[in-house]
């Protein structure tokens, strides 16, 4: 409060009378001695506290001259809250009494605030919001620091996350004047009330506090952090798929899941984070983390919500990407596969908001599908079925990795490289990739995973730590009493799982890693895994094609078997369609499915072009006559 001069000294009989102008609210009151609550004067309207301190001594007594002073109890002063572009600046919180060894508190801690004391509806949404939207704001900022630091991540993207960031918030309408109390009358209307009627309910705080993050987490979700750290590598031309984006935030190589341990921290002191009812867990904590299909359709979203133009996928980086991840040579197949996808370009390669549509990725890993078929001839010759006869009657013995059949090519050598070796090392890279999350490597890792991550910030009793501890300790001795029987027992256990039960083992976004044949047992048949493989994924096997004088492009289709349609497709090709589908983290139907659409787009584009070129051939085989204009 600001002390006006004209007013009179109080003196300590009540007698003297203090106009005081309030800085927050800026009303002007009078108030007396008798007014103050621990020599500490408090506004009318808005309740709050200020510095201006009323004394038992006149201020006649003093010599100074001039205007009346008073004297001072030094306290914080906040600073002026900084503002997100087009969004108006939060309201001001009440400022904290000062507290020092003359200063007591006027009412005890542990109780209840006095009724009022968290003043409007409109003064809680302020200091909520600020709190969450700035909250959001460093954990973004912190996945940015971990994506440049450890993932190897162009440093453009912190820029460009901040532009599409500010504009994110601007465009979710969270700072909106109307945004509290349209707020509580969602909630309401949610809750069977109507209009305002918890406005005026002070009792009511707890909902109303859950009433205003009901409605910020749902203009701007938690996971929208991760959203826009995707867009901001899909626009900076970085090789960073939406699936490596959960699989690091899964496995909390990216701060997410337990990244609301450290918001106060990163926060720092501020007065709204004092002054925010709820704390740090309640307000960032995820419930899960949304898939690779739903991140890219998130990111989509916000795109198309702020007004973003988005450039294609960087084909040429995802691609190099993935034939190193299997092993195949890059000169000799890149520059073919980048004259297909600039010659369709198909619309699958552009962000949508779309979460049913197929993920860019796997129209990046069906242009590499045809390139193969299209170099190499993979178009149902029989060549793995004659691997797998040449293994069974070799004794079922595995094969050497060092043999030519089954080494990692490289451009030295890829003029040697044919369709033998490009499926067995299309199968060798396929037993390499790893899509299971590390801590569901072993137990340790992933109780180790569930303290740090899931469980972190829990607090329980001294019991029950106890407890946890002597459970941790028989666990960890039991495990060092048989280390190795304990590694043989674990890896019995995933190989038993993995053959018997074929696609019982889940992966992420609905996939299965399934049974290789490579690795399978020597009295098994390789080739039978296959069969059962296509059919629990609805293939249909196709014995290998009659040898022809010219075998041109093979397009498979469904076929109707037994009432319904199925996929067919030879063993050739459907080893390619794992092994992508695998790399891709997909269905091998999905990835199928996307190969099936763009041969039908290279179809009409090839069926265009032959049209046209007869219709210049047409034009330049008529008489120059015809062809003559006509003069008036």
């Amino acid at each position: 409060m600001d002390l006006n001069p004209d007013g009179a000294s109080p003196d300590p009989y009540g007698g003297g009378v203090l106009h005081l102008v309030c800085e927050y609210c800026s009303s002007a009151d009078d108030y007396s001695a008798d007014d103050a609550e621990e020599g500490m004067f408090t506004c009318r309207r808005c309740f709050a506290v200020h510095a201006t301190q009323a004394t038992a001594a006149d201020a006649h007594d003093f010599l100074a001259t001039g205007s009346i002073s008073v004297r001072r109890v030094a306290t914080h002063t906040p600073a002026p809250y900084p503002r997100t572009p087009h969004a108006p600046a939060p309201a001001r919180a009440p400022a904290p009494a000062g507290f020092d060894d003359f200063l007591e508190p006027s009412e005890p801690r542990d109780f209840a605030p006095r009724v009022g004391a968290w003043g409007q509806p409109e003064d809680l949404a302020a200091r909520v919001r600020w709190r969450y939207v700035r909250g959001l704001q460093v954990i973004l900022q912190r996945q940015l620091e971990v994506l440049v630091e450890r993932h190897r991540v162009g440093a453009l993207v912190c820029g460009v996350a901040g532009n599409i960031w500010v504009r994110w918030v601007a465009a979710s309408k969270v700072f909106d004047d109307m945004w509290a109390r349209q707020a509580l009358a969602d909630h309401d209307k949610r809750s069977g009330g109507g209009g305002d009627s918890i406005f005026p309910q002070q009792k009511d705080r707890r909902r109303v506090e859950f009433a205003f993050l009901r409605s910020l987490r749902a203009l701007l979700p938690i996971y929208s952090t991760l959203a826009v750290c995707f867009l901001a590598c899909h626009v900076a031309r970085e090789a960073i798929l939406p699936s490596d984006i959960y699989r690091w935030a899964m496995e909390s190589k990216i701060p997410y899941l337990a990244v609301f341990t450290e918001v106060d921290r990163l926060l720092g002191s501020s007065l709204y984070q004092q002054r925010c009812p709820l704390d740090a867990r309640q307000l960032f904590r995820p419930v899960q983390v949304i898939g690779a299909w739903q991140l890219e359709a998130a990111a989509g979203s916000i795109a198309q919500r702020i007004g973003l133009r988005l450039p294609s996928v960087n084909f040429y980086a995802i691609a190099q990407c993935c034939l190193k991840d299997l092993a195949l040579p890059v000169d000799k197949i890149l520059p073919h596969a980048c004259r297909i996808y600039e010659w369709a370009m198909p619309a699958e390669l552009w962000l949508s908001s779309n979460p049913a549509r197929v993920p860019t990725r796997v129209c990046v890993m069906a242009i590499l599908v045809v390139t193969l078929r299209v170099l190499y001839n993979i178009n149902g010759q029989g060549i793995w079925e004659k691997i797998c006869e040449e293994r069974r009657n070799a004794g079922g013995s595995a094969p050497d990795e060092n043999s030519s059949t089954f080494r990692i090519l490289d451009d030295s050598n890829s003029e040697e490289f044919g369709m033998r070796e490009l499926l067995c090392a299309i199968a060798a890279a396929y037993d390499k990739i790893n899509v299971v999350h590390d801590y569901s490597s072993d137990l340790r890792s992933y109780l180790k995973y569930c303290k740090e991550v899931i469980f972190t910030g829990l607090t329980c009793s001294t019991e029950e730590e106890h407890l946890i501890e002597i459970f941790w300790d028989m666990f960890k001795a039991t495990e060092d009493d048989n280390p190795k029987d304990h590694v043989k027992s674990q890896s019995q256990g995933v190989e038993e799982m993995t053959i018997t039960d074929g696609v019982k083992k889940r992966s992420r976004d609905g996939t299965f890693i399934e049974a290789s044949c490579i690795s399978s047992s020597s009295d098994d048949d390789a080739m039978q895994i296959i069969k059962s493989e296509m059919q629990d994924h609805g293939f249909h096997y196709m014995p290998p094609r009659k040898p022809r004088k010219s075998d041109g492009y093979l397009r498979y289709r469904r076929r109707r078997l037994s009432g319904g349609f199925v996929y067919v497709a030879h063993a050739d090709y459907y080893m390619l369609l794992r092994a992508f589908a695998k790399l891709a983290e997909v269905n091998v139907c999905i990835m199928h499915i996307s190969v099936l659409n763009l041969e039908k787009r290279l179809a009409c584009i090839e069926d265009r072009i032959e049209r046209s070129l007869n219709t210049l051939q047409n034009l330049s085989s008529q008489p120059k006559d015809e062809l003559r204009p006509v003069s008036d």
